[in-house]
């Protein structure tokens, strides 16, 4: 071997699932820990780092010249006729198209230029709504906008655009639960006293929900892991919200019966098919810590509501519950995972 010569860097062998599960089961230090990351090359190289880096200042770039168009649309919006400023969006929605044609993805050239047209889309709507005052509410603008630019999301295959698409989703579920207006497309369905607002905001849950199954039955590369986590983390977030609702009756009408079963039955059906589905699958513990976080955060306000805060003896039980309840937690999951890695190797 001549010197100066460095060899080069193996392919790993072993996933860090593995190495994990080895180290484990030989009770290694950590300074032996550190040597068989080393001998494995389980970690990141530097030109690896590097790509990562850049991948990253790709996405600040795309979005940068997603904000400069509102931007420079919105500081120059005296002097620029209506016509030009939607000939202005519009060019950039050509323009993205022509490169998404000419180097379609996976190229980084095709995927970011669907994904500035999907930001472009929700730009063009806001300067419609801005310029023509059609008195949508602004959850029907971000509905929209997640209606038209799903099959930019799809055309991506990114997992980025994927996750932006489910942001814009979800915002607009959020204005929609969250400000209760008494006119637009979707309450032509849902307004009126048939609903109380926590049925709307589990509504929002289950979309979520039925998403999240979707795409597991259904996986495809561009929708990873971490994006259907962020469907599930939607999913019981409004779960918790609604449930929340339900046990403090916050914004209901009382004509009809108290007891509000409905949001109670389709949280616990929500709770049970996650449950049951991520046991039988034993691939990924996150959805059951989702699930166990939403039971601890309704079992806290339940027992709040249940006697009352009217003492400290009610705080600190409170607060023995919460700590309680989440070291059990805690400890189920990571025997679950530990037993599901080892039975996956």
């Amino acid at each position: 071997m001549r010197r100066g010569y460095t060899p080069p860097r193996m392919q790993p062998k072993l996933k860090r699932s593995e190495l994990d599960g080895l180290a484990e089961f030989h009770s290694l230090t950590p300074t032996k820990v550190e040597a068989l990351l080393d001998l494995a090359n389980a970690r990141p190289s530097r030109a690896e780092g590097l790509r990562f880096l850049g991948l990253c200042l790709r996405i600040a770039g795309i979005l940068s010249l997603a904000a400069g168009l509102v931007f420079f649309v919105a500081a120059n919006w005296a002097r620029i006729a209506v016509f030009g400023r939607f000939a202005l969006v519009e060019l950039v929605l050509v323009i993205c198209a022509a490169v998404a044609f000419l180097k379609p993805p996976p190229s980084f050239a095709g995927r970011g230029s669907i994904f500035l047209a999907f930001i472009a889309t929700g730009a063009l709507l806001a300067l419609f709504g801005q310029t023509y005052q059609t008195g949508a509410d602004v959850y029907e603008l971000f509905l929209t906008w997640a209606l038209l630019g799903l099959p930019l999301a799809i055309a991506a295959q990114w997992s980025v655009a994927s996750a932006a698409w489910v942001l814009v989703l979800n915002l607009a579920l959020v204005l929609f639960c969250g400000w209760h207006p008494t006119g637009g497309m979707l309450w032509i369905l849902f307004g009126g006293t048939r609903f109380q607002p926590a049925h709307l905001v589990m509504g929002a849950a289950w979309v979520n929900l039925a998403l999240w199954f979707l795409f597991e039955f259904w996986s495809v590369q561009a929708v990873p892991d971490w994006v259907r986590r962020l469907l599930m983390s939607c999913a019981f977030g409004f779960g918790t919200w609604a449930g929340v609702m339900s046990i403090v009756e916050i914004g209901y009408n009382h004509d009809g019966p108290r007891n509000d079963s409905l949001t109670f039955v389709t949280l616990t059906l929500a709770m049970l098919a996650t449950t049951i589905y991520t046991w039988r699958r034993k691939a990924d513990i996150y959805p059951l810590a989702v699930v166990m976080g939403t039971f601890i955060i309704l079992s806290l306000t339940w027992l709040g509501q249940l006697n009352g805060f009217h003492d400290e003896g009610m705080f600190l039980m409170l607060a023995l519950w919460l700590i309680g309840a989440s070291t059990a937690a805690g400890r189920v999951l990571t025997v679950l995972h530990r037993r599901w890695r080892e039975e996956a190797a």
